[in-house]
């Protein structure tokens, strides 16, 4: 499923020749606020304003629930935009630029500067890939942790794109990643060998049936089943039979045949009675 999420993000970023991200976390104090789809849905929209307000003209966000070593609830947005090194002050601000376009200003009274934006830069595929990993994994590991919040997020949307995406990608997967290419293909719709669209069945096939084709496993339960064997041409079938002259006898009907016959036989006896 990790892999599914990453390959549908994929084609988005590696059209980034190097990679701004950025962590927005609100306070401690505020998280009670965050606990439901639509307070979550709105600080991800203001957040996606700011950016886009300070120059950011696309990017992709991602919520997380919980930090990496306590199951306390800790709501944050992951975002992904275009960017490389900023200059301490131009970061500067930046930053309070975002904090003043993001929270009210009774929240910006109280902590100001202490509201806990971080940003750092990547220039590497391999670095991109390390962060898009990180943003796209689950964080919710254990609905134990909170039952009340699983309920109340049940279905929520966890990520989001803005922005135009038209532009031919900036780097390629190395050759240990090429199966995650094919992923990007299938979740694309498209044949990972021959970059047609794929006709995708109304109805699942019962797994039974896949399994007796011999399937080439994909990935993420995707399988790839051997190509359709053409139908055989057609058989040449040998025959005995030859082409008659006109007028031969056996050209005739049996129905001919009988009467030729039983003419002879009158025939046969009129002779004998003339004898």
């Amino acid at each position: 499923m990790h892999n599914r999420k990453i390959a549908r993000c994929l084609s988005k970023v590696q059209q980034f020749e190097a990679m701004g991200y950025w962590v927005i976390r609100p306070p401690n104090e505020l998280q009670p606020l965050l606990r439901g789809k639509k307070s979550r849905a709105a600080f991800a929209a203001r957040v996606k304003s700011a950016l886009r307000a300070i120059g950011y003209g696309r990017g992709g966000w991602f919520k997380h629930d919980f930090g990496e070593k306590s199951p306390r609830y800790a709501f944050h947005l992951n975002i992904l935009v275009d960017g490389g090194y900023l200059e301490p002050e131009i970061l500067d601000q930046q930053k309070r630029k975002l904090r003043r376009l993001i929270y009210p200003r009774s929240v910006i009274r109280k902590w100001g500067d202490k509201l806990d934006i971080f940003y750092e830069y990547r220039q590497t595929p391999a670095e991109m890939m390390h962060t898009l990993r990180y943003c796209t994994k689950a964080t919710f590991l254990d609905t134990a942790w909170d039952e009340a919040l699983a309920g109340n997020l049940y279905g929520e949307r966890y990520s989001g794109w803005w922005g135009k995406w038209d532009e031919s990608p900036k780097w390629e997967l190395s050759e240990s990643a090429r199966k995650l290419q094919t992923l990007v293909s299938l979740e694309q719709g498209k044949c990972p060998t021959c970059g047609e669209p794929i006709i995708w069945n109304k109805r699942p096939l019962p797994f039974v049936l896949v399994l007796m084709e011999a399937p080439v496993p994909l990935g993420n339960g995707y399988y790839a089943l051997p190509d359709i064997r053409p139908p055989p041409p057609d058989a040449v079938r040998l025959t005995n039979l030859i082409e008659l002259p006109d007028g031969d006898p056996r050209k005739q009907s049996n129905l001919v045949k009988r009467h030729g016959e039983r003419a002879a036989d009158i025939l046969s006896l009129i002779d004998d009675c003339e004898l």
